[in-house]
């Protein structure tokens, strides 16, 4: 493996602590790397010392115990196989919860049957993050010997940020915020996200996010190779729900359904883009289409682009800005992932798809 591929960690047990303890082991490096750059994040972000997010973290140790037993498991194992703090995993997964800045993080899609000339079924995401994530972020590969095998995204030491399964099923995320956010204990996302990802149905898939307790909000992108497909806009108060149109579905950060209590306005530029051009080819959609979509470098009319006045992440493949930049306050593609869910294929990118390659991970 070289640079231009992510970690790729294997992971084969039917105990989920045998199972943490090998993505621990695997990815100790990159996980020891993570929590150093979190250390200077919530301290130049926040202001507040990796002690006191650590501590905070811990405060959503009770809940997951009890409603995530499982998902913790892994966690502690990937503590024990890492070296690190149990505690401090849980700040990596915990992260998300913490760090509700306003949320520029993500393009997702669902590309159903009927828009596709291949007759597949695409889930995609460009995840767009802090440049210096992009070092420290693996490709999950996980076989729990229980009949569901799973390939995902995530930073190392998270559970799970995006992925699919062997059962068809497909799910990303991107950051939400809405006035029903509170902060309270919830579910960290990672784990919920780990939970879905067990389903064997698109029914079951939705259950598990919709039984989720939040205390803050997060947009759900599901799809499975039943060729259905919905995003759920899922808030403390509510889950507003946004229907693929001529078998396209798109979304950001900010909410379609739920814009009336959405708390980030942006120039909601992104998914409409995606939309757009998706639309464009609808029923010429390929692999080879699919992935030059997410290569689209469009902006924001009258966009700068040299850091601090740029709107660089207006695009669907976002790229840092011009000039010196502070790599904690702006965002690029670190990640590019299509999920062929009808055949059981990963194909995933690290950074901006423009400048590389897809790698292909077969369930």
């Amino acid at each position: 493996m070289g640079n231009h591929q992510f970690l790729h960690v294997v992971v084969s047990a039917a105990d989920p602590f045998e199972r943490g303890m090998q993505y621990g082991q695997q990815a100790a490096g990159l996980i020891k790397a993570g929590i150093a750059g979190y250390q200077r994040h919530f301290q130049k972000a926040m202001g507040q010392t990796w002690n006191e997010i650590v501590e905070r973290s811990a405060l959503y140790i009770p809940f997951v115990e009890f409603c995530f037993p499982e998902e913790f498991q892994e966690v502690l194992g990937i503590a024990e196989g890492s070296g690190a703090s149990v505690n401090e995993i849980m700040a990596l997964n915990c992260r998300y919860e913490i760090l509700k800045l306003k949320p520029k993080e993500c393009t997702t899609g669902a590309i159903l049957q009927d828009a596709t000339a291949d007759g597949k079924i695409y889930l995609v995401q460009n995840w767009d993050y802090r440049p210096w994530v992009e070092n420290h972020a693996v490709v999950v590969d996980i076989d729990d010997r229980q009949g569901t095998h799973i390939i995902g995204v995530t930073e190392a030491g998270q559970l799970v940020r995006n992925g699919m399964n062997n059962h068809g099923i497909g799910l990303c995320a991107n950051n939400l915020t809405s006035i029903y956010d509170t902060g309270e204990i919830g579910a960290p996302v990672t784990f919920v996200r780990r939970r879905a990802l067990n389903s064997r149905n698109f029914e079951q898939l939705c259950q598990v996010i919709r039984e989720s307790q939040r205390g803050v909000s997060c947009n759900f992108m599901l799809a499975s190779a039943e060729n259905k497909a919905v995003d759920l806009e899922a808030t403390p108060g509510a889950i507003f729900q946004v229907f693929p149109q001529n078998g396209v579905l798109t979304h950001a950060n900010h909410m379609v359904a739920g814009a009336a209590v959405c708390t980030n306005q942006g120039t909601k530029f992104r998914d409409r883009v995606l939309g757009r051009i998706l639309r464009e080819r609808y029923g010429e959609l390929d692999l080879d289409a699919v992935f030059s979509c997410l290569k689209n470098h469009e902006r924001f009319p009258g966009s700068k682009d040299i850091y601090p006045d740029c709107s660089c992440i207006e695009a669907v493949c976002s790229h840092v800005p011009l000039g010196d930049f502070d790599e904690d306050r702006v965002w690029k593609t670190i990640a590019s992932s299509v999920y062929n869910l009808t055949d059981g294929i990963a194909y995933i990118c690290k950074g901006c798809p423009c400048e590389n390659r897809y790698t292909q991970y077969a369930i």
